[in-house]
């Protein structure tokens, strides 16, 4: 605006050349300039009168903009005048004892608007304030270059003419630029006295914004609870008349051409560009929900509903509001962030309209879902009036907005349609709890089964909501009774949501606990790890959330809910550390991210890091056990630090548990250290079979505290890491897996003991899980009483040494069979020696039995007797 480049490049050249001139000149002849130098010095001096001349021309087109900016500094004093009389009006809109509201509202919006006006003022004028600085810093600049070449000049034979040119030159030049300097300087007091004058506004401007923020929000609490017109006594036909041709008046207007030319004039004027490009924005992103829910619907259709229909019931109602959903929140955010909701009546309309529509739209789709999924016959006459209750309802409440937008609040049309539909919906309630209190008599749901309570607590409550709002009304609160109404309405959608997103969780909770079996070696521990992280996680949230969803229903503001997450954090004094709520919920959420934070620790070192590495598995579960151990130390130290606890606190704490060590906490700290010693010495490590009091096992895990050994019959054998130091442990697969093995077998007498050796070595050799180093071998062990013992002795591996044994034992049993060898079993051969009969030797007659039995020894029964 104020230099050119040609004048700078010629300058520059300028300054150039006479440092390359040649100094100093001798004072003896007149000449002594040959033709070289005195031509260089003619091109310096016509270098120079060209930057002079653009020179001038800037200097002239700066005095041309000094008009134009001297122009505009008297339209911004009518815009700041206009500025002034705003906020004064404002000032004295506030200083009336009981302004009304809706005149709150519309000085509210003016405000806001003529405040963001002065802000940018204020940011342009500052903007350029900051470039005239920056071009006077480089006007002085070059002023005292320009000095210094000057200086030089004077250094130079000044009888020759072209010397005097250039000093004529340079000085016209110096000239040039005090002018600019002070052309440049009127420019910056006028841009500083520009700021200093909307800064004023602008400050005076937040000052009374935030004044009328206190006031309205006191002007509500007052309406809230003063009496107006009972809708009894508005029911005046003038006032009434009145009230129908103004509304009349607005619906002929706005079905004009000229009304929506002016309305889209006035959003031009409020957005313009930003305003073209949030629409396209807008349409892109419509168009991108509508293809998702389409897609989504397409995609949920695959899947069997049966198992959890709450979640794809909950997953079908979110995909089918979300261009309705997106549409309400582009508007409403475009609204808010160009503070246009409290001056654009059409846009405030919108807003409340496409809320209404929104609300009541999920209400309608749950009923329709929960019919198609469930079929609730019981109680389907229930759902078709709540539905039929929403469907009408929701036109009737945008035709409430329209009135109130158009008429104003304390229009006598509006109150007595309010009271209308306050009458409508208690008639309607009463019908509908009569009919659902018989229905539940007759047939009583599961949940009503044992609490016959139930439906005496929800009549009260619908009873009590229709009966309340109605007699507020008549009472002449009618903004009471209107947020009582508004704030049961939002807090149905809020527990409509709690409740689906409650039933949502319970299902994924409860497929999340049965998901697996324990399997330490699976990865599958590690995702249901992490599902019952985001399960505990989403049911934290789902409980904020219904707070903060019930607060807001009820007109809670920003202040509250601040103040509400302020009171979490509050410190509670217990000895000498203090707690917070909040505390306590960041300590529980580290801690359960460590522990999923652990698993997936263990499973990157094991299956990514030490998976090719070579090392035994042993000590692959050392190294992840340790990696596990380090996380777990920064996280509790972690969770220490959020409950509260300063380095002093943790000193105290780490001392206390010395003392603890010394006393009862002795065992816990022998098994911790028991640990770690199993982990770095190894004496036993993950995967080794072993034997403790007789009982075989494999080592599952080494925890801090006792070490998991599994059976064969798949029982958890929990060992405490102790007793693996000072006790005695048989490690079968310690340093080495293999393992030699005893089959005991026994023929016949008589049998050829060569062909049983050689058949038993052919058994063990056959085997492709039996070493042939060492080759395996049989013992002829003894003579047995009824056998021929011999041994078979044979290596194999620990994990698959009992597969072995019954395979050989398979393969003996039928070879000895095929090739004729007798096993031998145990022999007992008894010798009975017949004594001579008493009854013989003494006639046949009065003998009597021997023995117990009651029986001859000769078998024969006594006569009398038929069997024992």
């Amino acid at each position: 605006m104020f230099f050119k480049p040609q004048t700078l490049r010629v300058l520059v050249a300028f300054w150039l050349g006479l440092l390359v001139a040649p100094c100093p000149m001798p004072a003896q002849t007149s000449d002594v300039l040959g033709p070289d130098g005195q031509d260089q010095y003619a091109e310096l001096s016509s270098s120079l009168e060209k930057a002079i001349q653009a020179e001038k021309q800037d200097l002239e087109q700066l005095g041309k903009s000094l008009e134009e900016l001297k122009r505009w500094q008297n339209l911004w004093a009518g815009e700041l005048t206009a500025a002034r009389l705003q906020l004064s009006a404002v000032g004295n809109l506030m200083s009336l004892s009981s302004p009304a509201l809706e005149d709150l509202d519309k000085a509210l919006g003016s405000l806001k608007q003529t405040v963001d006006g002065a802000a940018a003022r204020v940011k342009e004028f500052q903007d350029k304030h900051t470039e005239i600085a920056a071009k006077l810093s480089a006007l002085a600049e070059q002023r005292a270059a320009n000095q210094t070449r000057m200086e030089t000049l004077k250094t130079r034979r000044d009888d020759l003419p072209i010397i005097r040119t250039l000093a004529g030159q340079l000085k016209e030049a110096n000239e040039l630029f005090k002018q600019k300097e002070k052309r440049l300087g009127e420019f910056q007091d006028i841009y500083q006295k520009l700021i200093d004058d909307w800064s004023t506004v602008r400050d005076e401007g937040t000052a009374l914004l935030e004044r009328l923020n206190k006031r309205i929000a006191e002007r509500k609490r007052e309406d809230l609870f003063r009496r107006s017109r009972n809708p009894l006594a508005v029911l005046d036909l003038t006032e009434l008349r009145r009230d129908l041709d103004n509304a009349a008046l607005l619906i002929s207007q706005g079905l004009q051409p000229r009304f929506w030319a002016e309305l889209g004039t006035a959003l031009w004027k409020a957005g313009g560009v930003l305003l073209v490009t949030s629409i396209l924005v807008f349409a892109i992103v419509e168009w991108l929900f509508f293809r998702f829910r389409r897609l989504s619907e397409a995609f949920l259709g695959r899947y069997d509903r049966s198992a959890k229909p709450w979640y794809f019931l909950t997953l079908n109602l979110l995909t089918h509001s979300l261009p309705l959903a997106g549409a309400t929140l582009f508007v409403f955010g475009y609204t808010l962030a160009r503070d246009l909701y409290d001056t654009s009546v059409f846009l405030r309309a919108l807003c409340q309209i496409l809320i209404v529509w929104l609300l009541t739209s999920w209400v309608i789709h749950f009923l329709r879902a929960v019919k198609e999924t469930f079929r609730p016959e019981r109680f389907a006459f229930a759902a078709r009036r709540v539905r039929l209750l929403v469907s009408s309802g929701r036109w009737l409440l945008l035709a409430y907005v329209v009135l109130q937008e158009s008429l104003g609040r304390a229009s006598a049309l509006l109150v007595l349609y309010r009271f209308a539909l306050e009458t409508a919906f208690l008639a309607w309630s009463l019908v509908f709890w009569r009919e659902v209190r018989r229905k539940a008599f007759e047939t009583p749901p599961s949940w009503m089964v044992g609490r016959p309570w139930t439906s005496n607590v929800f009549m009260a409550l619908g009873y009590g909501i229709a009966l309340a709002g109605l007699l507020l009304e008549l009472a002449g609160y009618g903004l009471l009774a209107t947020f009582w109404y508004v704030g049961w309405a939002r807090s149905l959608v809020v527990g409509l949501w709690l409740f689906l997103f409650f039933k949502s969780l319970v299902e994924w909770d409860m497929a999340v606990s049965a998901a697996a079996p324990f399997d330490p070696d699976s990865e599958e521990e590690t995702r249901s790890s992490f599902r019952w992280l985001m399960v505990k996680t989403l049911w934290g949230v789902w409980f904020f959330a219904g707070i903060l969803g019930i607060l807001l229903a009820w007109g809670a503001k920003q202040a509250l809910i601040v103040a509400f997450f302020r009171l979490l954090n509050t410190p509670l004094p217990f000895g000498g550390l203090n707690f917070r709520v909040l505390g306590l919920l960041y300590a529980s959420v580290i801690v359960a991210v460590t522990y999923v934070g652990t698993k997936w620790l263990k499973r990157l070192v094991k299956n990514r890091l030490l998976r090719h590495s070579g090392l035994e598995r042993g000590l692959q579960e050392s190294v992840v056990s340790i990696a596990g151990y380090v996380l777990w130390f920064m996280g509790i130290l972690a969770a220490l630090n959020a409950l509260g606890f300063s380095g002093t606190s943790l000193t105290v704490a780490f001392g206390a548990l010395g003392v603890g060590l010394g006393f009862g906490l002795q065992n816990i700290f022998n098994n911790f250290i028991s640990g770690l010693i199993l982990l770095f010495e190894r004496p036993i490590q993950v995967g080794d079979s072993i034997e403790i009091d007789g009982t075989w096992g494999e080592v599952r895990r080494i925890t801090v505290r006792s070490t998991i050994v599994q059976t064969v019959d798949n029982a958890s054998l929990i060992v405490p890491n102790s007793e693996f130091i000072s006790g005695r442990v048989l490690n079968w697969s310690f340093k080495d897996l293999r393992i030699r093995r005893n089959i005991n077998v026994g023929v016949a007498y008589g049998s050829d003991v060569e062909l049983v050796r050689r058949t038993l070595l052919e058994i063990a050799e056959a085997h492709p899980l039996v070493y042939k180093q060492p080759e395996p071998s049989v013992l002829f062990v003894d003579f047995g009483d009824s056998a021929l013992l011999f041994r078979l002795r044979f290596w194999t591996t620990v994990p698959v040494c009992l597969q072995v044994e019954t395979d050989v034992r398979f393969e003996i049993h039928r070879l000895f069979q095929q090739r004729g060898i007798e096993i031998a079993f145990p022999q007992l051969d008894v010798h009975v020696r017949t004594m001579p009969v008493a009854s013989e030797k003494a006639g046949g007659t009065g003998a009597e039995p021997r023995g117990s039995s009651g029986v001859f020894a000769d078998g024969r029964v006594p006569k009398g007797r038929h069997g024992p």
